[in-house]
């Protein structure tokens, strides 16, 4: 298993192969943060020591805004512009910004409490959000306030609970849910000595192998969930299905599972 900071490392790279100029440099400062780190590495602690759940923290976080890019890019490629760019009010480009921003903060608000963690998110977030944009975006004041809005739309809309409508909203809140894989839950698991809430996620996420996204065959995009053992059905239907029903961009996703060697069960 490869340390946090190798992870986190192999993240980054590939989170900056889908940028231009413009958006690596923004995610180089989010990345660097020393504030941003502090609060996802608390968000973490909370969520994992304190709560016994799967990984919240800067893996996560980092793993969201990949996944959260290449649903983007491939939307793109089926003809699917982000929200900024069909209202006429930023570039793809900007699009990809708000993904960065809503990705890299939306769980912030775990160091607080479980609960209605997104608007937690949302508070903490907006110093880094005011403060990026102000820096990228000067004097430009009417995207710096298209993009704060479809950021705070991402954080608080990343749970499902709450109507978004936007591209880049609605892509976040995917991605968040493909996060499943046997590593996010490694760390609870091997900390768990007793029967908890939160078992099933942890044991459903432990099933699952690896979640691959890739171009769709009649949509625009496909999330294949690769499983060994029929546990990881629960992730897929009572997680990744509830945050897809609640997305603006469930029309353009197909989805699909395979356990082991077995035919592939198709959802959407």
């Amino acid at each position: 298993m490869k340390a946090g900071a190798a992870i986190r490392e192999e993240l980054d790279n590939a989170i900056l192969g889908f940028l231009s100029d413009h958006g690596k440099a923004l995610y180089r400062k989010l990345a660097a943060d020393p504030l941003i780190m502090a609060w996802q590495d608390q968000a973490n602690n909370v969520s994992i020591l304190r709560l016994g759940y799967n990984d919240h923290g800067p893996v996560h976080m980092r793993i969201v805004t990949l996944n959260s890019l290449k649903i983007l890019g491939f939307l793109r490629d089926g003809g699917i512009q982000p929200s900024i760019v069909f209202e006429k009010l930023g570039t793809f480009e900007d699009g990809q910004a708000i993904i960065l921003l809503s990705a890299m903060l939306h769980d912030l608000g775990m160091a607080v409490a479980r609960q209605r963690h997104e608007w937690h998110s949302l508070i903490i977030g907006m110093r880094f959000v005011e403060r990026y944009l102000t820096e990228f975006y000067p004097d430009d004041f009417e995207k710096q306030v298209a993009i704060t809005a479809m950021v705070q739309e991402g954080i608080i809309g990343h749970m499902g609970h709450e109507k978004i409508h936007s591209i880049e909203a609605g892509t976040v809140l995917v991605a968040d849910g493909t996060d499943m894989a046997k590593g996010r839950a490694r760390l609870a698991k091997s900390l768990s000595t007793k029967p908890t809430l939160g078992d099933m996620h942890r044991h459903s996420a432990n099933a699952i192998r690896e979640v691959v996204i890739e171009k769709g065959q009649n949509r625009c995009v496909h999330i294949n969930v690769r499983m060994d053992d029929y546990a990881g059905i629960f992730q897929v239907e009572e997680v990744l299905m509830g945050k897809l029903a609640q997305s603006p961009i469930q029309d353009f996703v197909e989805l699909s599972v395979a356990v082991r060697d077995e035919p592939i069960r198709r959802y959407l």
